[in-house]
């Protein structure tokens, strides 16, 4: 493997899995907020492609994330910000 693609395959997964972790950090502090505003429950997505589940009623609270989602989020992001500054030198 030449050295230029390890280091663009280190940059992919370091930005993928940065990524993962800071949308991971966002998304554990929304029950505190959603708390905090008194938020009524919700859904975002449906069927298989949903993210966040949040109830909030007289029994209580909770939250659930799809992690798979999040995961194809984070390898997009990771995917074009190694792909765009390739596609640029190209044009060139």
């Amino acid at each position: 493997m030449k050295a230029p693609l390890r280091s663009k395959i280190w940059k992919f997964l370091r930005i993928s899995v940065l990524t993962l972790l800071t949308l991971a950090l966002v998304f554990a502090g929304l029950p505190a907020l959603f708390l905090l505003l008194d938020v009524p429950s919700f859904a975002v997505g449906e069927d298989a492609l949903w993210v966040l589940r949040w109830q909030n009623d007289a029994a209580g609270s909770s939250i659930e994330f799809n992690l798979w989602p999040l995961m194809a989020i984070a390898l997009i992001i990771g995917l074009t910000t190694v792909l765009i500054p390739i596609w640029r030198s190209r044009k060139h």
